[in-house]
């Protein structure tokens, strides 16, 4: 699939089996992302954001600078959700640690497309990024998602309490992933085709 004219030079753009994952492309992309934010279940979010910088951090979207980077979720040239690394508010993180987030559209959900995102901006952040650990917190009732992380082989790493709020976390580290990576059967294996 050719999005547009394709990425700039230095933008993240990840293209999957069904997904690209890819810069926010317009100002109705970001609008949809604040109100996605806005409407979220407390299952998926710790706190709501500032509004004016979570809206300056989106139109950098593409780039990962100082440990953020934020995608649209694309699926047929429409964004369904958006995926993103952060850095969290009072935790510095290792050199080579990647927090994750993911959020999709209520009716995009159980579809697979969580998966497929993780999984491509795990490998991603691997192959690229000069990852050693991904990791991601949820709420220990949202079942779905601890799902998700376990289908894409990271492994529970225990529980944290952020934002007044206890979490449970998940993480894959390189050694992991790279054992993962090396039982994928065949040369057709591979999900992703990277641009950056």
């Amino acid at each position: 699939m050719d999005l547009h004219s394709g990425p700039a030079s230095g933008e993240v753009w990840i293209r999957g089996r069904r997904l690209v994952l890819r810069p926010l492309l317009t100002a109705e992309e970001i609008d949809e992302e604040w109100q996605a934010m806005v409407a979220a279940d407390p299952l998926a979010i710790g706190e709501l954001p500032d509004e004016d910088s979570f809206r300056a951090r989106l139109r950098r979207s593409g780039r990962l600078l100082d440990g953020w980077l934020d995608l649209a979720i694309d699926l047929n040239g429409v964004s369904i959700g958006r995926i993103q690394t952060f850095v969290p508010a009072g935790r510095a993180l290792p050199t080579g640690t990647f927090d994750v987030g993911i959020g999709l559209r209520e009716d995009m959900r159980g579809k697979g497309y969580g998966r497929e995102a993780l999984a491509l901006l795990t490998d991603w952040l691997f192959e690229q990024a000069a990852a050693e650990v991904v990791e991601a917190a949820t709420d220990p009732g949202n079942v779905a998602m601890q799902a998700v992380f376990r289908r894409v082989g990271w492994a529970f790493a225990g529980s944290l309490t952020e934002h007044a709020r206890e979490w449970v976390a998940y993480r894959i580290t390189r050694q992991q992933w790279q054992t993962r990576r090396d039982a994928r059967p065949g040369p057709c294996s591979r999900l992703t085709d990277h641009a950056t």
